[in-house]
């Protein structure tokens, strides 16, 4: 499963981020907390500057984290072979 461990590492200290941190945004990469924003862009921004396209996690430090749609993933366009465009 992709961004497993960053999952459950961010499951992990969800309790303890939620004290101090609730509403910024984490980013995750493997076990480790790159660090906490205050927008979803400046976290982006961050992970795509540290990784490239490399793996990491971003969600919001929340009680209960919002269902995430994806209609380009749920459809299959991320997957798209567009080799065959005109």
């Amino acid at each position: 499963m992709p961004l497993e461990k960053e999952l459950e590492f961010f499951e992990k200290n969800l309790p303890s981020w939620l004290k101090e941190h609730k509403g910024k945004f984490a980013l995750v990469q493997g076990s480790s907390l790159v660090g906490l924003y205050l927008s979803a862009d400046e976290a982006l921004a961050e992970g795509a500057r540290l990784f490239g396209n490399g793996s990491f996690l971003i969600r919001q430090i929340l009680e209960t984290q919002p269902e995430a749609s994806i209609p380009a993933l749920t459809m299959g366009l991320l997957h798209a072979d567009l080799s065959h465009t005109v």
